[in-house]
């Protein structure tokens, strides 16, 4: 077989290549750690904008959409994206202020209750016979009234410090101490964050003009081919993670307000602070509703393990009807992934980024399903020809 030099040519320099990866395998991917370090505020201002670009969308729609006035429309964009950043604000402070008060005042709760829990624990003598003597003799040997009331004053501080600051520095060497440890990292989160609001501006104030030079570049460098495709995919993957987060954000918005109205109505404690924590919760897909159900079961059970048991009862039932009559009809075809291919997107995320991993990977795997369920059915006939594949919508006109 006769080798032309261009293919030796290739060989060599992939050979190279692999041998250049594997030598400097730890340089190469501590650059790319610092490159990726570099560019956290640019991904921080493109999560941003596309959220904050949910609500900008809704409110030009509906931004007087008849008017003609060339004031109406130059005046379209900052008014919405202005609204669009305070819906955003509105929602996360309205979230804390009804959680983090209740919360610090349930865990105060819970600490003055403790001594008198775990004297009752210890009288009763069918768990007594449960539990080691060694056990039994360390919790007999605890002063459990001098323990709540220390963590009650550290609570009073933590809720003092919540309302008004007042830092008052007594060790002025362990004060620098603090400072020097955790300024760098308070710096970087703070300068993070507001580098990418800005960037997040930038990006939906001129957001067609970028999305124009994109369409731009990839058709001028790249085949008209690879140019469908790659609009296919970036089109799928917008139409993916933009239904998850309407939908989840909807359905959590119901369902905390239904849970908020249900326990108003059988007067169990905490009703807003639960409500909030279990919308906010069932953001996470699978596992979202457990979690916010178990919390709110144990702030109750500080007050009253009956209605702790109430409120668990009451949480299956909306569940089963959020499981069969809500969710379904809200949900219809925005992400359209089986209920295995959900779990399994949950166990991929969870275990590689945590929470946000589940949050990122259920619409991506929603993005890849439909990919691959489309080039199936289209090797078997089922859809049209290549170039019928629809390209990416711009964001300004993806429904809500």
């Amino acid at each position: 077989m006769n080798l032309s030099w261009r293919t030796c040519l290739k060989a060599v320099v992939s050979a190279a290549i692999l041998f250049l990866f594997v030598h400097f395998v730890d340089s190469i991917f501590a650059a790319l750690g610092i490159a990726m370090n570099a560019l956290n505020p640019l991904i921080a201002g493109l999560v941003i904008a596309y959220v904050v670009n949910i609500p900008t969308s809704f409110y030009e729609r509906h931004y007087f959409p008849n008017s003609e006035k060339s004031s109406v429309a130059k005046s379209r964009r900052p008014v919405c994206m202005l609204l669009g950043y305070l819906t955003i604000i509105l929602v996360i402070v309205l979230v804390l202020l009804l959680v983090i008060p209740q919360f610090v005042s349930c865990i105060k709760t819970f600490i003055d209750q403790l001594p008198s829990l775990v004297l009752s624990i210890l009288e009763n003598k069918t768990v007594v016979g449960l539990l080691p003597d060694s056990i039994i003799e360390w919790l007999e040997g605890i002063n459990w009234n001098e323990i709540a009331s220390n963590v009650s004053s550290i609570i009073g501080i933590i809720s003092l410090l919540s309302t008004s600051i007042t830092d008052v520095i007594s060790d002025i060497q362990g004060t620098v101490d603090t400072v020097t440890s955790v300024a760098p990292a308070v710096v970087s989160v703070l300068s993070t964050a507001i580098i990418g609001v800005v960037f997040s501006v930038y990006f939906l104030s001129a957001k067609d003009r970028l999305l124009g030079q994109f369409k731009k570049l990839s058709e001028t460098y790249l085949k008209p081919k690879w140019h469908d495709r790659i609009y296919y995919v970036l089109g799928t993957l917008n139409e993916s993670y933009h239904g998850y987060i309407v939908v989840q954000c909807t359905e959590a918005v119901l369902l905390g307000t239904l849970c908020t109205i249900g326990m108003l109505i059988l007067q169990l404690p905490y009703p807003t602070m639960i409500g909030a924590l279990i919308g906010l919760t069932a953001l996470i897909p699978i596992a979202g509703a457990w979690i916010g159900t178990i919390i709110g079961a144990f702030m109750i059970l500080t007050v009253s393990p009956i209605q702790a048991l109430i409120f668990i009862l009451f949480i299956l039932v909306l569940q089963f009807v959020d499981n069969y009559f809500i969710y379904p009809r809200i949900v219809g075809k925005s992400i359209g992934l089986p209920s295995v291919w959900v779990l399994a997107a949950v166990s991929v995320g969870g275990g590689i980024f945590g929470i946000p991993g589940m949050l990122i990977c259920v619409p991506l795997f929603s993005a890849i399903y439909k990919l691959l369920k489309t080039d199936v059915d289209k090797g078997k006939g089922k859809s049209g020809e290549a170039g019928e594949v629809p390209e990416i919508e711009t964001i300004e006109n993806a429904e809500t």
